[in-house]
């Protein structure tokens, strides 16, 4: 007797996956391609590139457009992406950017001082590392990129804060205690405070000894275009190695993070601290010393 053959068997349905996602970034995604600057796109247009029906389409930009996402043009029957879209996309873009622009300045600063450089950011009130090219001598100090460490105890940390809105630095000062990392971790709030300041005046941080003993790191502010610190860059090493050079690796620091700053985009505040980094602050101040604030 012959064996009937088997008929094959029925893909189960994913219940966990939702439909109508796929056609709202299908929509997105033409967008993106070809009305990121803008453009409006005509409702024709985008329903004869998709796979969708015209009432779907329809009903997939009315929903956009009635979150933001998607604004009618002028032109009837058109549109283009709104500002929440862009707003809800802005610090991804920019976040890679900065990676990029940073990284070449970051490999110059390496092969003039041979120590490690690091690129970080503000998150959740610590400091992310984002990027860090690493000291080819055996004897390095290196974080990796994705690392963390507390703001009040490292020089990337503390360049942030310093031109961070006093509110922003009471509610991260707030949230997060002043743990004492080594015996000159500043961890009064007061003496913190008067810290940022002479930071302020310097344009510099410095972490003498204050995250890990023995080491020691410099770190200058980036500013992004409307003068806002977004980020910091910053060397470290052994003291052994990082004291007779401290001097000329602070002024190299500090005329990094202007040039990435000026990279990112022109500065639209040009009365604030920011500028007046980019001003060259080092020709005003030769003679600043790092702020030894400690208890």
């Amino acid at each position: 007797m012959k064996r009937r053959p088997q008929s094959p068997k029925r893909q189960q349905p994913d219940k966990n996956y939702i439909g109508v996602t796929a056609k709202i970034f299908a929509v997105l995604e033409y967008f993106v391609q070809e009305g990121a600057q803008q453009q409006a796109v005509s409702f024709q247009e985008l329903s004869g590139a998709l796979p969708f029906a015209r009432t779907t389409v329809h009903r997939v930009l009315y929903s956009l457009e009635k979150l933001g996402y998607v604004e009618k043009a002028e032109i009837k029957a058109h549109y283009h992406l709104g500002p929440k879209f862009f707003a809800l996309t802005q610090p991804a873009v920019q976040f890679r950017r900065l990676q990029a622009v940073a990284h070449a300045v970051m490999l110059e600063l390496l092969v003039r001082h041979s120590e490690t450089v690091n690129l970080g950011v503000l998150d959740t009130g610590q400091v992310a590392y984002i990027d860090v090219v690493q000291s080819p001598s055996a004897l390095r100090i290196a974080a990796n990129p994705g690392d963390r460490n507390p703001v009040h105890s490292t020089s990337l940390g503390k360049v942030i804060l310093a031109y961070l809105p006093e509110a922003e630095v009471e509610k991260i000062l707030k949230q997060y205690p002043l743990i004492r990392m080594t015996s000159k971790t500043i961890t009064q709030k007061v003496h913190l405070i008067e810290h940022l300041a002479a930071v302020r005046e310097q344009g510099v941080a410095f972490d003498l000894g204050e995250n890990v003993d023995g080491v020691l790191c410099v770190a200058a502010p980036i500013f992004d275009q409307h003068g806002r610190a977004v980020a910091g860059i910053s060397i470290s090493g052994p003291t052994t190695r990082m004291e007779s050079k401290l001097m000329a690796i602070r002024d190299d620091v500090r005329n990094a993070g202007v040039k990435i700053s000026r990279l990112l985009g022109p500065l639209s505040a040009p009365d604030g601290p920011a500028a007046r980094i980019a001003a060259g602050f080092s020709e005003s101040h030769p003679t600043a010393q790092p702020s030894t604030s400690t208890e």
